[in-house]
């Protein structure tokens, strides 16, 4: 309680001081630190899935999960690539730096909706995971109690959002980082000393406690040795490695850099600290695997979601130690600053690249815009949270997979080709975002994440015909594939047009 009134606070302050301008209220004023702005940039990069699912991975999978946790470091190699030019842009959503190519209403309501089927499905996990874990920590087992807890940090978090728009996100996003780092660095500490900081010894208990033994050490035992487990494997690691680094929140956070200079040195801070939170993620999934067994996390949570609580208990005095309050708070925090940042990022387009465009009669005066925004915020805020409790009881495996498989997919083919490839062309942009986006529906509707499975979105149902989970193995060449086919067909188009267009020199003979 004590957070959540600092946090809430924090919010209020921030946001009554913040003058009421649309780069203040969606970008910071652009004032942001280079220092401040990388480890909230890692805040950002850092939800609550990233907090809970890797712990688990790593316990149950052993390579593989380890091989899985260091690929969301690969996201922030993107982020570097790509800070200077987007910062460049002055733009802080998708649609503005997208129409620094090809400006239009067509270019700026696809990005739009890309950016709503991205963050939207986001804010559902996020905030079902975190009322899964609140009540898991208060000791709450039944559904209702984590639907109430879904609804309330919900609830809090857009009036948290509505108020400190991201100024208000930066600092609870700072205050995250610091946290996490801090916590979860302390926690990999205590997991070493119990095995006397011999990390050899820590690797030997996790695989003889698992289960698998030799194989804990080896890949290919999450998905199999099959043909199809061998692609589902290089899908999982291309979706967390490229879809992760291109989330509208991010490309927002970069927008709140000074310039772009610094932007990519808030980039490397950021991918420092990920590393080593990923390190420490790392050490607690084989100290779970090591101190409470692969059998009783499986018998707890067939996902491994719970793992690091297993943990805290083995380390830490269980749900009623000082380590179990701080990682309560930890993950409250993450959940502010992950939920806060992704609906600021959905609210963005809507008021600023459609209303405030279309809207030139009388022309939308600065304030205005800012209040259409906290309106747009708290609207959709509130639809979001509505949805995360109606679709408590569902698997949130489609949610997650489909979110970042289409940021893979159709965001980042089109920033790449929008900052390095000359021959793009706006019909080439539009099939780039379109074309990607209908592949990801079709292919995920018809995959095991949606029927044919325990953890399906309808398990009882079977209407999967394509064999994998995660679709980014065929979306992500389709998303690059579509874009430069129609562009090299398209040039020739525009080349004809353009001629046909000129008008002719008629003279008279006297030069006129």
């Amino acid at each position: 309680m004590l957070v959540v009134c600092l946090s809430f606070l924090i919010c209020l302050v921030i946001g009554m001081r913040e003058e009421d301008t649309v780069s203040g209220f969606l970008a910071g004023g652009r004032s942001l630190s280079a220092v401040r702005n990388g480890l909230a940039l890692f805040g950002t990069h850092l939800t609550v899935t990233a907090l809970l699912i890797p712990v688990g991975t790593v316990a149950l999978g052993g390579y593989d999960g380890m091989v899985f946790a260091m690929n969301t470091v690969a996201a922030l190699m993107v982020v570097l690539l790509l800070a200077e030019p987007l910062r460049n842009t002055k733009a802080f959503t998708l649609g503005g730096i997208l129409e620094q190519r090809h400006p239009g209403p067509a270019v700026r309501l696809a990005a739009t909706a890309i950016t709503l089927l991205v963050c939207v499905p986001l804010i559902i996990v996020q905030l079902t995971v975190a009322g899964d874990a609140t009540a898991y920590l208060l000791g709450l087992d039944s559904v209702g109690a984590a639907q109430v807890c879904t609804l309330m940090i919900g609830l809090l978090i857009v009036s948290f959002a509505a108020f400190g728009g991201m100024k208000g996100t930066s600092v609870i996003e700072t205050g995250k980082a610091l946290l996490c780092l801090a916590a979860f660095g302390a926690a990999a500490l205590l997991v070493l000393a119990r095995f006397d900081w011999n990390i050899g010894e820590l690797l030997d208990a996790a695989a003889h406690r698992s289960g698998m033994n030799d194989a804990y050490r080896t890949p290919n035992h999450l998905y199999g040795e099959t043909m199809s487990g061998m692609w589902e494997r290089i899908s999982v690691s291309l979706t967390l490695a490229l879809g992760s680094g291109v989330l509208p929140p991010i490309l927002m956070r970069i927008g709140a850099s000074r310039s772009g200079r610094s932007a990519r040195r808030s980039s490397r801070y950021a991918l420092v600290a990920f590393t080593l939170f990923s390190a420490a993620m790392i050490v607690l999934g084989l100290g779970a695997a090591a101190l409470v067994g692969g059998q009783a996390i499986v018998a707890d949570d067939a996902q491994g979601t719970s793992a690091l609580f297993l943990l805290s208990g083995e380390i830490a005095g269980g749900r009623n130690g000082a380590f179990a309050t701080v990682l309560a708070c930890t993950v409250f925090v993450t959940t502010l600053g992950a939920v806060a940042g992704l609906t600021l990022a959905a609210a963005a387009p809507l008021s600023h690249d459609l209303y405030a465009r279309t809207h030139s009669h009388p022309p939308v005066s600065a304030e205005q815009e800012v209040r259409v925004t906290r309106l747009v915020l708290m609207t959709l805020g509130v639809v979001s949270v509505a949805l995360a409790a109606a679709f408590h009881n569902w698997s949130i495996l489609f949610f997650a997979s489909w979110a970042a498989t289409v940021a893979a997919s159709a965001i980042l083919p089109a920033l790449l080709y929008t900052f390095f490839w000359r021959g793009l062309t706006r019909r080439g942009l539009l099939w780039t975002l379109y074309g990607s986006t209908v592949c990801c529906c079709v292919l995920q509707f018809f995959s095991p994440t949606v029927s044919g499975t325990p953890l399906a979105l309808f398990p009882e149902q079977n209407f999967a015909w394509f064999p994998l989970e995660n679709v980014a193995v065929v979306t992500v060449p389709f998303g690059f594939t579509f874009g430069w086919i129609v562009s090299r067909l398209d040039r020739p188009t525009n080349r004809r047009r353009r001629q046909s267009q000129k008008i002719p020199q008629v003279t008279d003979g006297h030069g006129y």
